[in-house]
């Protein structure tokens, strides 16, 4: 037991040290996690720490697919349907046959393995796309595509995976009967994650306890992914559909603070298992190996990337037309974003150990994630700023600047004052000084005033994040009242569940 605890705190000791230098050098910490696993795996400063496919598929998995499906808008998927199915279903199975047509051509692969090979590939790395999505400044359209995208494709990637590898197991597969069994997967899977979110979201609402709330959603969380798998239908889209179904049905019924807690929870939860992950996929990485193979990697990145540029610039094209129309420019980020990374990977080591052409497949996916997670995963955001989606708005620029202005004016008359009172300042020099900082702080006050009357979204942004920013100081302020001794814990309870009920409100859209 203590050496797994023992690699378990290494590893995250540093992924802390790992995390206060990216934010230093503002480079995105999950990237920056893969690149110091590659250099402390190469340098070999940290024990062996191997990425156990099971632990990653049936223990972290879940825990992504859930945080990230209680946060999603139903309202917005709802507005975004045809593209996101569009992509997840026959856009992972046209990639998939892509993959597998490049990598038979360029490495000569038998079809089954190839094939094989374009399931593993196909899939967009939940964790890695929706880590990276969320520090792109893109329209919301755009990121609820890309984060349900990838979300729905992992359940169609795993199913074409099984039933590819199932053809190349012993014993003849009747394709008849493939058909069905899909149907099933699909449907079965889904049934159960609605069930199950919409169970748990009766039972939330009988409770006004934070902590019982909590463990109801980590018992439908897993309780989803063990019957789906149970019965032969797919553990990820059950989890993905009682995510959605439980954020739906039971969020409305649940306690503010529970809200808070259940957000707070599975948000850290997130965080910890995105951290482990993805250092360890650069601890994973055989540097020496990857080089040697580095011809079989390239045509790995060709054939990926042919494969999503066709399920996307070929499948959203009919779309052009309608109502949900998908612009030329969130295309090229939607192909450019296909990252790999966890997912693929525990495929990968998942294969059996006699599967010819096994190490080949495990070294193609190994350099692929390490690519496409940091050169196309530090390239998505200047891509998107390229194609005009990642600036600011003109209004909020104008609002920073002039928030910039009034912070710089106010902080050097505040240390003007502060001379003038120890005596350090002529008078006429701070007379001077002073109204030369008050015209900068009046100018800016009315240029604030005037880009709020003119644009009301911009002063209900700015209403909500002074809001959020004070309810914390309120909450602050309870606990350290209680802790020594001046409040008691009835009323600041009473207190705490009033701001949370306010919090929650902000969180949702209600506040201002």
């Amino acid at each position: 037991m203590q050496g797994p605890l023992t690699v378990v705190l290494q590893l995250l000791l540093v992924a802390g040290a790992v995390g206060l230098v990216a934010k230093r050098l503002q480079v995105h910490y999950n990237i920056a996690l893969v690149l110091a696993g590659v250099v402390v795996g190469s340098l070999h400063w940290l024990p062996p720490a191997h990425l156990d496919p099971e632990i990653v598929i049936h223990v972290f998995l879940p825990i992504l697919l859930f945080e990230a499906a209680i946060s999603t808008d139903l309202r917005r998927l709802r507005e975004n349907l045809t593209p996101v199915l569009l992509l997840a279903v026959p856009g992972i199975l046209l990639s998939v046959a892509v993959i597998g047509l490049v990598v038979r051509e360029g490495l000569g692969l038998a079809w089954p393995l190839a094939l094989l090979l374009g399931s593993i590939l196909a899939a967009t790395d939940t964790i890695a796309v929706i880590a990276t999505v969320r520090k792109v400044r893109a329209p919301a359209r755009l990121t609820t595509i890309l984060e349900n995208d990838s979300l729905f494709n992992d359940g169609t990637a795993l199913v074409a995976f099984s039933t590819i590898l199932a053809f190349l197991g012993p014993g003849r597969v009747d394709p008849a009967k493939v058909g069905v069994e899909l149907v099933w997967v699909v449907g079965a899977g889904l049934l159960v994650g609605v069930a199950l979110g919409f169970l748990a979201s009766q039972l939330a609402r009988r409770t006004e306890d934070h902590l019982f709330e909590i463990m109801v959603t980590v018992i439908v969380t897993y309780g989803s992914w063990l019957l789906a798998g149970r019965i032969g239908a797919s553990p990820v889209l059950a989890v993905v559909a009682a995510g959605i179904t439980f954020g739906t049905a039971g969020w409305p019924g649940l306690t503010p603070t529970g809200r808070v807690a259940i957000r707070s929870a599975w948000e850290v939860a997130s965080f910890g298992v995105n951290s482990l992950v993805f250092l360890l996929i650069g601890l994973q990485v055989d540097f020496p190996a990857l080089v040697t193979a580095a011809p079989a990697v390239g045509w790995g990145l060709l054939a990926l990337t042919l494969g999503r540029a066709a399920s996307v610039y070929l499948l959203l094209a009919p779309l052009s037309f309608g109502t949900q129309r998908v612009p030329q420019a969130w295309q090229h980020v939607l192909v450019w974003g296909n990252l790999k990374g966890s997912l693929s990977m525990a495929l990968a080591l998942s294969l059996p150990g006699d599967l010819p052409g096994r190490d080949l497949i495990t070294t193609i996916v190994f350099g692929c994630a390490l690519v496409t997670l940091t050169v196309q995963g530090l390239s998505l955001a200047p891509l998107a700023r390229a194609l005009g989606l990642g600036r600011a708005g003109e209004v909020e620029r104008r609002w920073h600047r002039q928030q910039a202005r009034l912070l710089a004016a106010r902080a050097g008359q505040t240390e003007l004052d502060r001379l003038q009172h120890l005596g350090l300042v002529p008078l006429g020099v701070f007379q001077r000084l002073r109204a030369s900082y008050q015209g900068v702080i009046a100018r800016s006050e009315k240029q604030l005033r005037d880009l709020v009357a003119i644009n009301v979204d911009e002063e209900v942004r700015q209403t909500q994040a002074v809001r959020r920013q004070l309810l914390a100081i309120e909450k602050e302020a309870l606990r350290r009242a209680v802790n020594s001794g001046m409040l008691g814990e009835e009323v600041s309870a009473e207190l705490v569940g009033e701001i949370d009920r306010a919090l929650s409100d902000l969180t949702d859209g209600k506040g201002g």
